[in-house]
């Protein structure tokens, strides 16, 4: 019988059972470690409330909006059954190449549609209304539909196909007669779109990137990815269990991809990270001990991270700020409703961060710059 366990509880378990008191592995900090003050470094904008509340003159931007999702989301979030997760990565992780193979975009997007309705026995979306809210001010938005699990080379591969399938019926532009877009990733879907600018589109593809925004995107890597390949690399039972995605996400690869996969000086990049508060009702209290542990012992000065993500990692490119008290979830607008009631009904707080806003903000600001 399969058990069926949603992505957020199957994370809060992987962190309780990882973060055991009674193991005497290094990764546990002593308690005078804990108290910790968030830290940000001087050239960095901290951001607090500016996505607090929505805005009246939001602006849509010229071209349409591609919204890239992370590791686990389809255009819905999955929930997953254990034995499956192999199933959208049994391939062996090809390396960085200079130039990937093509395939029949109508095979590859059947093909991964298929598999995803056949092998998952429940979804619901990942971009929780934010697709909508964009659609209402006027966005033309595209969502993207990729392995949830799969390499970063072969999500990239299934997002060129999906393009050149979307924008067949979009205005071109006189000037060449492509199509213009603008991307939007979250997590794992920024380095989706980085292959894919760099690797997939040319001078025939029927659509031209122009801008990349990244959000929380592990440009440089993730320790949690570190840490967990630290354990599967000596399990086999693991090993089986382990997304291809998993390994490509580690400091290690990261540092071969970024030497392979450049920025292309024709596409504007723009790129957030987030800093989560570990208190009260926080799903990713323990991944974010983990991420402290990792960074400390890596002998670097700010532990600031998200849950999944530290800052000093997402950096990439143009910079523009750090979300504050935010976790990686938040960031798609899966906030923890338990945090807000609480916060709310003992400390008379409203949540300090409105997703909606900031993607809004996002779509306000590529208008503005010409996109």
């Amino acid at each position: 019988m399969a058990l069926r366990v949603p992505v957020r509880a199957l994370a809060a378990f992987l962190a309780l059972y990882l973060w055991d008191d009674r193991k005497t592995v290094p990764y546990l900090m002593p308690k005078s470690a804990l108290e910790h003050k968030p830290s940000l470094h001087d050239d960095a904008v901290l951001i607090t409330d500016k996505f607090r509340d929505l805005r009246d003159d939001y602006h849509p931007p010229k071209h349409p909006i591609v919204l890239c999702h992370g590791l686990s989301g389809f255009d819905t979030m999955l929930v997953l059954q254990f034995p499956q997760i192999q199933a959208f990565s049994a391939e062996k992780s090809p390396e960085v190449s200079a130039k990937a193979p093509k395939k029949d975009p109508e095979k590859d997007l059947e093909k991964v549609s298929r598999e995803v309705n056949s092998k998952l026995p429940f979804m619901v979306n990942y971009w929780h209304g934010i697709e909508e809210a964009l659609t209402q001010t006027g966005v033309t938005v595209i969502t993207a539909k990729v392995p949830p699990f799969g390499t970063i080379a072969a999500r990239a591969e299934l997002l060129d196909a999906l393009l050149r399938e979307k924008v067949k019926d979009l205005p071109k532009d006189p000037s060449d007669g492509r199509v213009k877009i603008n991307m939007v990733g979250h997590s794992m879907g920024g380095l989706d779109s980085r292959y894919l600018i760099l690797k997939l589109q040319d001078e025939s593809c029927p659509y031209r990137v122009v801008s990349l925004t990244t959000i929380s995107t592990p440009h440089r890597g993730s320790e949690v990815a570190d840490f967990v390949m630290s354990y599967v690399e000596k399990d086999q039972f693991l090993q089986t269990l382990c997304p291809q995605a998993i390994p490509q996400l580690t400091t290690k690869y990261m540092t071969k991809f970024n030497e392979e996969v450049r920025n292309d000086p024709s596409v504007a990049y723009f790129l957030y990270g987030a800093r989560m508060r570990p208190h009260g009702f926080r799903l990713f209290k323990g991944t974010y001990e983990i991420l402290r542990w990792e960074i400390s012992r890596a002998g670097r000065s700010s532990v600031d991270n998200d849950g999944m993500v530290s800052v000093d990692l997402a950096k990439w490119g143009n910079y523009v700020g750090t979300l504050d008290d935010v976790d990686h979830l938040d960031l798609i607008n899966w906030t923890n409703r338990m945090k807000a009631t609480v916060d709310q009904a003992m400390f008379q707080k409203p949540p300090a961060f409105n997703p909606i806003a900031l993607y809004l903000d996002i779509a306000d600001m590529l208008s503005r710059n010409g996109f």
